[in-house]
């Protein structure tokens, strides 16, 4: 088997290495979404509310599934593919340390909900 052999070695090495440049290879990765999203405000504390809103989602999809840190937050999209939510907290059980946190829209497309958009908070102290 591999237990002993030079291939698992080998194996162990490539595995690694691709696990630990997995993240910088997905990071700034364009993307097709056709919808814009924004947050505001998109600096803020532990605790804050933002509101989230977007234009130019496809409404043949229906509405719009908003996720962040663990939540997510519905909205009807305008006959424009506009939609906004107000009062999204910055919480994830008790507070969200410091750090830069995703915000993505996703839409159902008849099998799957797949991300249409996305934005990103920063929590400070």
């Amino acid at each position: 088997m591999l237990s002993n052999s030079p291939f698992r070695s080998v194996l162990i090495a490539v595995v690694s290495a691709a696990l630990l440049t997995a993240p910088a290879a997905f990071a700034g990765k364009p993307h097709s979404y056709t919808g814009s999203l924004t947050a505001t405000p998109n600096v803020l504390h532990a605790g804050d509310e933002f509101a989230v809103s977007g234009c130019g989602y496809d409404t043949s999809k229906g509405n719009v599934r908003v996720s962040f840190a663990g939540g997510s937050w519905g909205s009807f999209l305008d006959a424009n593919g506009c939609f906004s939510i107000a009062h999204i907290p910055a919480l994830s059980g008790d507070t969200l340390p410091d750090g830069t946190y995703e915000v993505s829209a996703y839409q159902y497309n008849g099998k799957r909900w797949t991300e249409t958009g996305d934005t990103f908070v920063t929590v400070v102290s």
